[in-house]
């Protein structure tokens, strides 16, 4: 994987910590649902809110004023130093913040960005603004502090980096108050594209601007990003073969698992101190209600990142017979909305162990409950590692050319 650029822009606030007033996530999510005037009691009201106002008589604004980064900038808190009631919803087990909260929280204000980004197309007439604009991918999370402390407040901020027709990327960072300062958690690329409510096709967003040398790098970081997703896509292994040093590793596997000097290989021997791939799989299945509903009545893709995340942080820490740190997330791609009402089947398996660190894909589809017939809406990469940083006793091995595959697809998002 190509190394992704980080930075922030010089306008943002310092990591010391002021008394100036600052939203929170819930006044986010409260803004974000007036914006596209949400329906907030399902089954009451017109399911398509506000957008159902966008008729063809309504003109839909064509000002594609260039914005800036700064103008996109925003940041908020999730207030966990003064609303105990609030911990309770994002503690785990541990005492430690949940990492599938945080996921959550990272999708929703990536679409409040990239709404304040586009909000000189609001229709004044109506206070409604005219696209959709969801989650596409996550190109990356990269994760310094992976146990958050419960009782210190914590801040998400973001800009938009990179703008192209219909879609646009938004760079995401998480800090946590530390003896009066804020201390980096974590740092995030996230996609999102706009469609029109109206004809369900591309929509235009407004483009980006640079005002200073240092935005003009932000910007050129962010189309090397979006070359560089477009480049993985074409090196996919769905679309060619191994290279041949992939190819090598693959074989040199199949034959630790076969008898030496036999002809045959209906007997496969498992390597020592090792585990077959499908071995390590676990399935979980649920039913998309109402009440994860994101502000277009399907499901919430936040939600489905951290019901994803938290089965593959238990197939990886059972596998390691231990509880594990999150290291990063990766390259999630959402392929198509889940409806409410829908069954959603989880699955999750080791692909991947390397020294300290091991790589799980969760795949996830949903079934349709009157035809059975399946379809992928998500494939997400989840990388932990040992808390202590030790490395793994264990491995796991590829059993058919599919999980091979699947193994060499996971040793391509590790390194």
């Amino acid at each position: 994987m190509h190394q992704r650029l980080f930075f922030f822009v010089s306008r943002i606030p310092s990591n010391k910590i002021t008394s100036r007033s600052i939203q929170t996530m819930a006044d986010v999510r409260k803004g974000l649902q007036a914006l596209v005037g949400a329906q907030l009691v399902f089954g009451h009201g017109n399911q398509s809110g506000s957008h159902a106002q966008l008729t063809d008589q309504i003109s839909v604004s064509s000002n594609l004023t260039p914005r800036t980064i700064a103008e996109s900038y925003d940041e908020a808190i999730i207030p966990l130093a003064s609303d105990i009631k609030l911990r309770e919803r994002y503690v785990n087990f541990e005492n430690k913040v949940r990492f599938g909260r945080i996921l959550e929280d990272l999708d929703t204000i990536a679409v409040h960005i990239a709404y304040k980004h586009n909000a000189p197309q609001l229709i004044q007439s109506i206070n409604v603004h005219p696209l959709a604009i969801v989650t596409a991918a996550v190109d990356r999370i990269e994760v310094a502090i992976p146990h958050m402390n419960i009782t210190r407040d914590v801040r998400l901020s973001g800009f938009a980096s990179y703008v192209g027709k219909s879609s646009m990327e938004v760079t995401l960072k998480v800090d946590q108050e530390n003896n009066g300062q804020w201390e980096h958690v974590l740092h995030a690329f996230f996609v999102l594209a706009a469609r029109d409510p109206r004809t369900k096709k591309s929509a235009k967003m407004n483009p980006l601007a640079a005002s200073n040398a240092k935005d003009t790098e932000i910007i050129k970081t962010g189309e090397l990003n979006r070359q560089r997703r477009l480049n993985e896509q074409d090196r996919s292994l769905f679309k060619i073969a191994p290279d041949v040093t992939e190819s090598s590793l693959v074989h040199d596997l199949f034959l630790k698992t076969i008898t030496p000097n036999a002809s045959i290989f209906r007997t496969r021997p498992l390597v020592e101190n090792c585990m077959w791939m499908d071995e390590t799989t676990l399935r979980t299945m649920h039913i998309g209600h109402p009440e994860q509903r994101n502000l277009y009545n399907k499901i919430f893709g936040g939600y489905l990142m951290r019901k994803s995340f938290e089965l593959g942080w238990t197939t990886a820490s059972l596998f390691a017979k231990q509880s594990l740190s999150t290291l990063a997330v990766d390259d999630i791609m959402f392929q198509r909305p889940v409806e409410i009402g829908s069954l959603l089947f989880l699955s999750a398996m080791v692909v991947y162990v390397e020294g300290n660190k091991i790589q799980t894909r969760v795949h996830a589809e949903v079934v349709d409950l009157h035809t059975a017939k399946r379809e992928t809406t998500n494939v997400f990469y989840f990388i932990f590692k040992t808390k202590d940083n030790s490395p793994l006793q264990t491995n796991v091995v590829p059993k058919t050319y599919a999980e091979a595959m699947m193994y060499l697809d996971g040793k391509r998002h590790l390194n």
